[in-house]
């Protein structure tokens, strides 16, 4: 559990740490703003600088060699030899290579010293300088592992004949130029043209590969930002922006650059330097922040412990007394805290609650001792406030009431005794009466089971004969069945039998037609002389005539078949139609008996609710009786109680008042009991109703 001294410790040290992380991050946020914008501003001028400080050498280049061709020595050489000598010879700068090459107004090459002039100097070069007339660059050329640049500068010879002299410049010394340009320790500068590429860089080697970031964003997302950059600074021409580069080991630095647009090679320089190299006064700042903060925080847990103790050390007083008084201790002091803010206030307060709840329970003490002593006439005084005058209030209102109520009690405790009496006259005759219709019902009990076990009997039975006559109903059934298969039969005879019929006629037939054979047999034989053949002839024509024979007493046979087989039919269709009427029957029977057994069932069962409902009605009138014996018994109770409680309330000092209206009570009620009555008393004990002076006794 913390307590309030550390809560309030807590409290401070966290708004102090709040307001000096939010005044440190706010301040380190401006300074970063401030640095990178003072290194914006300070990087655009750098870049303008160092543009014109580039024209300046690239233009003293230029006016040097126009210097020179327009020279008298150089005009008035008998030969173009010479006069490449003679430039030759006056240029003699330490570190510069030059090269030399004369050239007719066409573009025709008239006279060269060694080297790469014809990979520097081109004819769209050649013609500028002619239509300007004026000294002019050419671009910067990488050849190996060297750049070079060209300057051109047209002359008039003393015929009046017009050449271009061209002079081709290592670019090293103006990549010296470019490499000279610092800011801060890690800054550079470079040159590039419209297409992106490189010209001239601190690096050499990337100038001399023409390293061209915009090419490589196309197919490599790293080089976007510095592809936006170059691009921007060839559509602006001057200004200052940031970027970012990645470099072979996966490294993202920033970059501040400014660029101005140069007057020649078509070029915009570069001035970059990295940005997290100035944000140390940043760094130094937030340190310097830190410490302070980090001592402000010392000194604000510091004050907070001294504070908070003072101030907390009268609340904790003042919680431990309150946390007595709520185990209800009323007698220890109060430290009180004199000073005039709301902590005094709190304890005086404090001491004074406690002073007052001493008084109020005194009181009330007093009054409870006066309530158990007997004396209904006591009244709470007292300097009651607030909301402690609903107490008194309230606690002499229970005064008033118990007495009222008591005298009540006394009332209600006479006519109580006699309600009890008339209850215990009526509870014996209920007794009585219902004793009598216990005995009926037991008599009808007895009746409704000779009936009950008759109709169950009757059920059972009745049963019996449903169960006996669905029996012969089956029989009967499968009797009707059976005959009905019978005439299935008989008429499958009588289809046999029209068969036989066609057989017969088909071999009388056949005996017919064998006879015919026979005879033409017999008469073949006659003609062939043949006896053996007339033999068989014989015999063939006896054997016909017997199969006639046989054919017509089978015929005669099967015809009294058949009219036996019609008369068995007809007496069997109207046996199955008798057996059909019996089985219609049957089943009439078979319903009639089911309803009987069915309504036998539903007797029984209602002869078993009506024999439950007696039961019921049974146990009711003995609960019933065992009861009006109880109230009578417990009306006798009542009335003893009745006098022993009027003896009890009459221990109780009233008021004349509530005695005055206990009597008119009395008057005003049906049973009349008044001062002058006798009042009978229970064990010998006398009630008595003791008014303000104890002596007048009723």
């Amino acid at each position: 559990m913390k307590t309030i001294r550390s809560k309030m410790m807590l409290a401070m040290l966290m708004v102090s740490i709040l307001i000096i992380a939010l005044l440190s991050v706010f301040s380190i946020l401006y300074i970063n703003k401030s640095v990178s914008n003072t290194l914006q501003d300070t990087i655009e001028p750098l870049a303008i600088q160092s543009a014109k400080n580039f024209d300046t050498v690239v233009e003293n280049y230029g006016n040097r060699f126009s210097i020179l061709v327009r020279d008298h020595d150089f005009i008035e050489a008998s030969s173009d030899a010479e006069r490449i000598k003679y430039l030759t010879e006056s240029i003699n700068e330490e570190g510069t290579t030059y090269e030399f090459a004369l050239y007719s107004v066409d573009g025709s090459l008239l006279e060269k010293s060694t080297g790469y002039i014809s990979d520097v100097v081109t004819s769209n070069h050649i013609s500028k300088t002619i239509s300007r007339n004026d000294t002019s660059y050419g671009d910067i050329v990488s050849i190996g592992n060297e750049i070079y640049f060209s300057v051109l500068c047209p002359a008039t010879l003393s015929g009046g004949k017009q050449i271009v002299a061209a002079a081709v410049i290592d670019a090293t010394a103006l990549n010296n130029v470019i490499k000279e340009i610092k800011i801060g320790n890690n800054g550079f500068a470079y040159v590039v043209n419209s297409k992106g590429e490189v010209m001239l860089h601190n690096e050499l080697q990337r100038a001399v590969i023409r390293f061209n970031p915009v090419d490589l964003a196309k197919s490599d997302s790293t080089y976007s930002s510095i592809s936006e950059f170059f691009s921007t600074a060839s559509a602006l021409g001057q200004g200052a922006s940031k970027y970012k580069y990645t470099n072979k080991e996966g490294e993202n630095t920033e970059f501040t650059a400014g660029f101005a647009q140069c007057s020649y090679f078509g070029g915009t320089l570069c001035v970059v330097c990295e940005s997290q190299e100035f944000m140390t006064s940043g760094k130094n700042a937030f340190r310097n922040i830190a410490f302070i903060g980090l001592v402000l925080i010392l000194l604000t847990v510091g004050f907070s412990i001294f504070f908070a103790q003072r101030m907390a050390k009268p609340i904790v007083s003042t919680t431990n007394r309150i946390r007595e008084l709520a185990q209800g201790n009323l007698t220890d002091r109060v430290e009180v805290s004199y000073s005039k803010d709301e902590i005094g206030i709190l304890s005086g307060s404090l001491a004074d609650t406690i002073v007052r709840l001493r008084q109020y329970i005194t009181l009330i003490t007093a009054a409870l001792t006066n309530i158990s002593e007997g004396n209904m006439t006591h009244r709470v005084e007292g300097d009651f406030k607030g909301d402690f005058i609903k107490i008194k209030s309230t606690f002499n209102e229970i005064l008033e009431s118990l007495g009222e109520t008591f005298a009540s009690i006394n009332t209600s405790a006479e006519q109580v005794n006699s309600g009890a009496v008339q209850v215990s006259n009526s509870a014996q005759a209920l007794s009585q009466g219902s004793t009598q219709q216990a005995s009926a019902i037991e008599e009808l009990s007895a009746t409704l089971n000779e009936v009950s076990t008759q109709v169950k009997q009757n059920s059972k039975d009745a049963k019996n004969a449903y169960n006996i006559v669905t029996e012969n109903t089956k029989a009967i059934t499968a009797c009707n069945e059976d005959m009905t298969n019978m005439l299935e039969a008989m008429q499958q005879i009588h289809s046999t039998s029209a068969e036989i019929s066609n057989i017969i006629k088909v071999i009388d037939e056949i005996s017919f037609q064998t006879n015919i054979l026979a005879l033409n047999a017999a008469v073949e034989a006659a003609r062939e002389g043949s006896k053996g053949f007339g033999v068989v002839a014989d015999e063939v024509r006896r054997l016909a005539s017997r199969s006639a024979e046989a054919a017509k007493q089978t015929a005669a046979l099967i015809e009294n078949s058949t009219k036996a087989v019609n008369k068995g039919s007809e007496l069997a269709v109207q046996t199955a139609r008798s057996l059909g009427e019996i089985v219609e029957g049957s089943e009439t029977i078979q319903g009639l008996v089911k309803n009987i057994t069915d309504a036998s069932a539903q007797q029984a069962e209602a002869i078993v609710q009506i024999n439950t409902g007696v039961d019921q009605i049974s146990a009711v009138v003995a609960t019933n009786t065992a009861t009006a014996i109880g109230a009578a018994s417990a009306s006798e109770e009542l009335s003893q109680q009745s006098l022993i409680l009027k003896n009890m309330i009459a221990k109780f000092r009233l008021s004349e008042e509530q005695t005055e209206s206990f009597f008119s009570e009395e008057e005003h009620s049906g049973i009349g009991i008044s001062a002058d009555d006798d009042i009978p008393a229970s064990d010998d004990t006398d009630l008595k109703i003791v008014l303000n002076d104890e002596d007048d006794k009723y």
